[in-house]
């Protein structure tokens, strides 16, 4: 299990799409909670942008959260 929060807004935009291809690439599963936008090529849904959002795999959103921890919207 790969996990991050908050980690991709220090990487610079160009090289995000590098870093989740390589992270793919590996036997593992992987959760990122980033800020809307962050992570490319997912989509966001309505928020009211304070909101994280929970991807698995790098694919698809799971749930919008806190970025701390506190709360959890599960997406259906």
């Amino acid at each position: 299990m790969i996990y991050h929060s908050a980690v991709l807004a220090y990487v610079a935009p160009e090289q995000r799409g590098h870093f989740a291809a390589t992270v793919r690439r590996l036997d593992a599963s992987w959760l990122s909670n980033e800020a809307p936008g962050i992570l490319p090529g997912i989509a966001v849904p309505e928020h009211d942008g304070e909101s994280f959002v929970l991807v698995l795999d790098g694919t698809h959103a799971l749930a919008l959260t806190d970025g701390h921890g506190t709360w959890i919207d599960w997406l259906s």
